[in-house]
């Protein structure tokens, strides 16, 4: 059984399978109040009619067959409460009020309709969506089944760029060059395809600095790669790398403003702006020496 269930979680094809056992599992607590619940609504009901129609089941001037229509379907507790249970889950309820606002009274179409809109209409639904919630919630929570997404929507996206980039190439030599690129972002095709994949590009050159590694061509796996990194919103952590890359720069460049402080100091400059001045007689008497 252990290998079975590994095998279960390895195989792509029972992915579908998996999540509905895991969700079957996580729903047990749920099933059973959710069976509680409308097992209360339908005693209650049953209760109800059943000791409000056994006047009329007794009464031997009313019709025969209405009689022991009404006596097989609401006769005792539990006849009832089986009737209760047709109704809600059937979906017949008709076939069960009907007979009682014709032999009986109209007035029991009041406590029918309040049962067909409360448990039949609202909880149940109520019910199907909470069993789809935790269907969605197992799905999102299974580390295996979420990277196998993610893994399978990076596949499809590389396929996307791949597919891109050899519209792009006109060449087809498998490099793409700052000409190609401004070819092609003019058609108005390539274009929409970029906004397809969430890439809002306003200029070329911009673009091709990012892609490019110095030879001045960009090549496939450059191209997917700076995409990649490049598709949708900037991401916390990408924020987060650039706020500490400007605090490095800013903590050099006070350790530059100190030596530079400390040089002008030793030269008697007033600032550091008469010390890198070109025109600083001192600079040139440093330079002499």
């Amino acid at each position: 059984l252990t290998r079975t269930l590994r095998l279960l979680r390895s195989v792509n094809v029972f992915r579908q399978l998996r999540i509905l056992l895991t969700t079957c599992v996580a729903s047990v607590g749920a099933l059973l109040w959710s069976m509680v619940l409308l097992l209360t609504f339908q005693m209650t009901f049953a209760l109800v009619l059943c000791q409000s129609l056994h006047g009329f089941v007794v009464d031997i001037e009313q019709d025969l067959e209405a009689r022991m229509w009404i006596n097989s379907r609401y006769g005792n507790f539990f006849k009832a409460l089986y009737t209760m249970f047709e109704v809600t889950y059937s979906g017949g309820w008709p076939n069960y009020a009907r007979p009682l606002l014709e032999y009986v009274s109209a007035w029991y179409a009041l406590p029918y309709l309040f049962y067909v809109t409360i448990v039949i209409f609202a909880i149940i639904r109520i019910i199907t969506a909470l069993f789809i919630k935790e269907t969605l919630e197992c799905a999102s929570n299974d580390a295996d089944i979420a990277l196998a997404e993610k893994r399978r929507a990076a596949e499809r996206f590389e396929a996307k760029l791949g597919e891109l980039f050899a519209a792009v190439d006109v060449d087809g030599d498998g490099n793409l060059s700052k000409e190609e690129l401004e070819t092609a972002l003019v058609n108005p095709q390539v274009r929409e395809y970029f906004t397809v994949l969430e890439l809002n590009l306003r200029e070329v050159a911009p673009l091709f600095e990012l892609l490019d590694d110095g030879d001045g061509t960009v090549t496939i796996e450059e191209f997917v790669h700076g995409i990649t990194h490049l598709k949708g919103q900037a991401r916390a952590i990408d924020v987060t790398l650039l706020h500490k890359e400007n605090l490095k720069v800013q903590a050099q460049c006070h350790s530059i403003r100190k030596v530079l402080s400390a040089i002008s100091a030793s030269l008697g400059c007033n600032s550091d702006e008469d010390l890198m001045s070109p025109l600083s007689p001192k600079l040139h008497l440093s330079n002499r020496k």
